[in-house]
């Protein structure tokens, strides 16, 4: 009987670990890289750009401003405040005063957008870093596959036993 409780503990372990997607990293974008604010360009949080550029649901991203390590994920993005210069907000900020969906009024935030330029020394420091937690290539196991090997294992621990106790 301990026998069958930790191969059952191990099964559920196991399909626990497995569901757990850890975030994966695919790519990054300068704030300055999106359209120009004179072309009075779509407002975008972190997560929102993120998906237009690399595909899915906003929801699917979470975006630091630190790197590519996924153990360093600070959940913000750089934004541009248009009139006001840059920023780090949460990944999912939001700030549209004026006309919705819009990079056009005093404050209005977005997360990709060519307003202030940077005139410092070194590196480029307004990068945004995406990683993707849903759909990230990583599949699942569906309960039906884990059941499956969960019933190979039990039924392999009991024919051990079986033969065990026939000794």
């Amino acid at each position: 009987m301990k026998l069958i409780k930790r191969t059952l503990a191990t099964i559920l372990l196991s399909a626990s670990a497995l569901a757990i997607a850890a975030p994966v990293y695919v790519g990054s974008w300068e704030l300055y890289s999106g359209p120009s604010y004179l072309s009075l360009p779509p407002l975008y949080s972190g997560q929102q750009a993120a998906a237009a550029l690399f595909g899915g649901d906003a929801s699917d991203y979470v975006i630091s401003t630190v790197g590519s390590d996924a153990a360093q994920i600070d959940f913000q993005a750089w934004y541009d405040q248009y009139g006001r210069g840059v920023d780090a907000f949460a990944q999912d900020y939001m700030y549209d005063i004026g006309i919705r969906g819009q990079y056009e009024t005093d404050g209005d935030a977005s997360a990709l957008v060519a307003d202030h330029y940077y005139m410092g020394e070194g590196d480029y420091p307004y990068v945004n870093y995406a990683f993707r937690v849903n759909g990230t290539g990583t599949d699942v196991p569906e309960p039906m596959s884990v059941g499956l090997l969960g019933a190979g294992l039990l039924v392999m621990a009991l024919v051990r036993r079986r033969r065990a106790s026939r000794r």
